[in-house]
């Protein structure tokens, strides 16, 4: 299901799922990242679309961005170099998604990295559904084998844990803003004007004006619910069932409709273990959905 692939330079590897061949990795790890660039940087299933929708309405002034969601901001491992520096920059900053662990990602010392993660058992859950809804593993995926790989470190970018602890330990970087999928389903207000200062203070500034109309709007066009009846955007080019949307649910704590509580449980002790050295094991500390019973000690 995963496939080990390498930096074309460096020789790190990688895991990346069976659509990707080593030859995609070469030519996207081509580009070269611009000063005016903006990243929308996560591991898979931990809130990237929103995210990107996000950042489109606020550098577009809140106007929806029309036809398919990679036609406008590509997937650099899936579209690479040739076609990403394709996307005119001439007035908008250009947006590129990746899953690439930090250390591939294509650096700019004035490109700026959006990175979000959300709490590891709704985002394997989210995988779960989202692999689902693809022909190729409709009836081969299963859910206990797809958690042990998880849990394990054995799915796409070498896993989950090893991803979030690069991405944290540059959360300080002037060009880095680490964001929580939690944080922004409790205070989408807050968390948006917070992702519009870093892109520029005119922004920001933008959102506040007529008692913050653009930011309202932004809001209300970011929401689930928009999203998914959105008619102006199409989020996959991909062909899925009508009861696996690939706009699915957004909600926190949908895994205790799923995980086993010993399940649950290894996620917890996966969370202290993989986060305790960088400090990323207390970004839920005040999200209680994420822990079974109590926020462990």
């Amino acid at each position: 299901m995963f496939f080990t692939l390498k930096h074309p330079v460096t020789e790190d590897t990688s895991k990346f799922g069976k659509s990707i061949h080593q030859k995609d990795i070469d030519e996207a790890l081509q580009y070269k990242a611009g000063p005016t660039d903006v990243f929308i940087c996560s591991y898979a299933k931990t809130g990237t679309t929103w995210l990107q929708n996000i950042a489109w309405l606020i550098l577009h002034h809140g106007r929806d961005m029309q036809g398919c969601l990679r036609d406008n901001i590509p997937m650099l491992e899936f579209d690479g170099s040739n076609f990403t520096n394709q996307i005119d920059n001439t007035e908008y900053p250009r947006l590129i998604k990746t899953h690439f662990k930090q250390s591939w990602v294509p650096f700019h010392l004035k490109a700026k990295y959006l990175y979000i993660t959300r709490n590891p058992k709704d985002a394997m859950v989210s995988m779960y559904f989202h692999y689902k809804g693809f022909p190729q593993y409709l009836d081969a995926i299963d859910f206990d084998k797809l958690f042990d790989m998880f849990a394990q470190g054995e799915t796409n970018i070498n896993g989950y844990f090893d991803h979030v602890t690069e991405w944290y330990e540059k959360r300080n970087e002037s060009n880095v803003l680490f964001l929580l999928y939690e944080n922004l389903k409790q205070d989408a207000e807050g968390q948006i004007l917070g992702i519009a200062r870093f892109l520029g203070e005119e922004y920001y500034e933008a959102l506040l004006k007529e008692d913050r109309k653009l930011l309202k709007v932004i809001v209300e066009k970011s929401s689930f619910k928009h999203m998914k009846n959105n008619s102006n955007v199409k989020w996959t080019s991909a062909e899925r069932p009508a009861d696996l949307p690939f706009i699915r649910q957004g909600q926190v704590g949908d895994w205790r409709n799923h995980l086993s509580s010993e399940q649950s449980k290894i996620m917890e002790e996966m969370i202290k273990e993989k986060g305790a050295t960088s400090g990323w094991s207390s970004l839920w500390d005040n999200h209680g959905d994420v822990w079974d019973e109590k926020i462990p000690n």
